[in-house]
C-alpha cells in the first residue's frame, strides 16, 4: 500500500503539477499510508483491531494477509497448480543448492512485486539431428520469455555423471549447440560452446553457459538442443542419468544490487508493554503450500504490538513525520490536531521464495517489505 501511494504520488510529480500541490499530495499519501500500512499489518490500534478479537484470531488475520501479500507479489491470484511434483525434482534443487549463496539477508529495492533471482528449467531427452564420434545424449529444452540477456549473471548446466569404467582416468565432457535449423531456415553445425574435465566417479557436474545463453537470448531464439558428449567414456552412451532425483536442469542466475534498508527490532518480551516486535511464524506447510514452495519451509514475518505514548512525547522524541503532517493540517485548518499513536511497522527486509510455477519452472524470487524488521509509534 505504502509503496503503491508513493509511485503514484512520483507519476503525478512527473506531470510537472505545481510545487505546492504536489507537497499536498505527498502529504496525503504519507497520512493514508500510515493508517493503512498499521491496518494491514494489524499493529495495535483501537480503529484497526476489534478489541474483542482472541490471540488467535488475530494471528490467523496475520497470516492470511501474509498469504495475500505473497500472491499478489508473485502476480498471482491463487496457489498455481503444478505438474511437477516437489519431491520428485532432483536433489540439488529440492535442498536449495542451487539458491543464491548469502550469509545476510537480500537487498532491498523500491518496488512491490517480487524481483526474480533464478530460473530453473528441465530440460528432456531429445534427438539430435547429427550424431558424433564420442557417447552422447542430447538435451531440449526452452529458454523463459520474462528474462533478458543483460539481466544474465552465471548459468549452469546440472547433470550427473553415471559411473564409467574410464572414471580413474578423469573424464572429459563437450558441450555444444546441436546442429539445428534456425528461424531463418537456414542449418547450423553442431559448434562447442563449454568443456568440462571432471574426476566426479559418480554425482553431479555443474558446467558454466552464461555467454552462450546471452547470445541465444539475444537472438530472441527461446528453443535449444545441447548436445552433451563425453569423450575420454569407454561405454558406448553417455554417462548422463535422466532419473527422476538425478535429470539434468539449468539455472539462470539473474543480477541486481538492492541497497541495505535495517532498523533496530525491539523484540518483545514478558516485561514489554512500549511498542515492540512479537514473533510470527509462517508455515507453508501448515498452509497446505508445500506441494509448490520449495524453500523455504517457512519464515518468521513478525508484527508489532505494544502501547504507544501521546503525541506530544512522539513529538518531542524527534518523530519526523508526525511533526509533519500536524503542521500541513495546522497550516490547512488552523486548528492543532490530537493524533493518538499506533504501533506499526517502520522498516521491513525481504523474503526469497523457491517455488514452482503453473509451467513447471523452478523460479527464485526476492519479495519485498515481507518481514517486520523494526517497529514504532506513528
Amino acid at each position: 500500500m505504502r509503496l503503491d501511494l508513493l509511485y503514484y504520488f512520483n507519476c503525478l510529480r512527473r506531470r510537472n503539477l505545481p510545487p505546492k500541490m504536489s507537497r499536498v499530495i505527498l502529504i496525503v499519501s504519507l497520512v493514508i499510508s500510515f493508517l493503512s500500512l498499521q491496518c494491514e499489518m494489524l499493529g495495535t490500534c483501537a480503529n484497526c483491531a476489534n478489541g474483542d478479537l482472541t490471540v488467535a484470531e488475530l494471528n490467523h488475520a496475520r497470516i492470511a494477509f501474509v498469504k495475500q501479500q505473497i500472491l499478489k507479489k508473485l502476480r498471482l491470484s491463487k496457489k498455481p497448480i503444478v505438474g511437477l511434483p516437489v519431491n520428485s525434482l532432483p536433489m540439488p534443487v529440492a535442498q536449495g543448492q542451487t539458491l543464491s549463496e548469502r550469509t545476510d539477508k537480500p537487498p532491498e529495492f523500491d518496488d512491490y512485486y517480487g524481483r526474480t533471482e533464478q530460473k530453473i528449467i528441465f530440460p528432456v531427452e531429445g534427438e539430435c539431428l547429427t550424431s558424433g564420434r564420442y557417447p552422447f545424449k542430447c538435451l531440449q529444452f526452452e529458454l523463459p520469455p520474462d528474462v533478458e540477456p543483460e539481466e544474465v549473471a552465471v548459468v549452469e548446466l546440472w547433470f550427473y555423471k553415471e559411473r564409467d569404467p574410464l572414471d580413474e582416468y578423469n573424464q572429459t565432457f563437450v558441450i555444444s549447440e546441436a546442429a539445428h535449423w534456425d528461424s531463418q531456415q537456414q542449418f547450423k553445425k553442431t559448434r562447442p560452446i563449454a568443456i568440462k574435465e571432471t574426476d566426479t566417479g559418480e554425482g553431479w557436474v555443474r558446467v558454466e553457459l552464461a555467454w552462450a545463453v546471452r547470445v541465444w537470448l539475444e537472438g530472441r531464439e527461446r528453443l535449444h538442443t545441447l548436445h552433451v558428449a563425453c569423450r575420454t567414456c569407454q561405454l558406448r552412451r553417455a554417462p548422463l542419468s535422466f532419473h527422476k532425483k538425478h535429470r539434468p536442469f539449468l539455472v539462470l542466475y539473474t543480477k541486481y544490487a538492492g541497497k541495505r534498508r535495517r532498523g533496530r527490532a525491539v523484540d518483545c518480551s514478558a516485561t514489554t508493554s512500549e511498542c515492540c516486535r512479537e514473533p510470527l511464524y509462517v508455515s507453508f506447510k501448515e498452509l497446505g503450500w508445500d506441494d509448490w514452495i520449495i524453500r523455504p519451509e517457512g519464515y518468521h514475518a513478525y508484527f508489532c504490538k505494544g502501547t504507544c505514548a501521546p503525541i506530544s512525547a512522539v513529538t518531542t522524541a524527534e518523530s519526523y513525520h508526525h511533526h509533519i503532517i500536524r503542521k500541513y493540517f495546522y497550516t490547512v485548518t488552523n486548528k492543532k490536531i490530537q493524533f493518538n499513536p499506533c504501533c506499526a511497522p517502520t522498516t521491513f527486509s525481504s523474503l526469497q521464495l523457491l517455488y514452482v510455477d503453473s509451467n513447471n519452472t523452478v523460479t527464485q524470487k526476492t519479495l519485498p517489505n515481507m518481514v517486520v524488521e523494526s517497529c514504532g509509534c506513528m
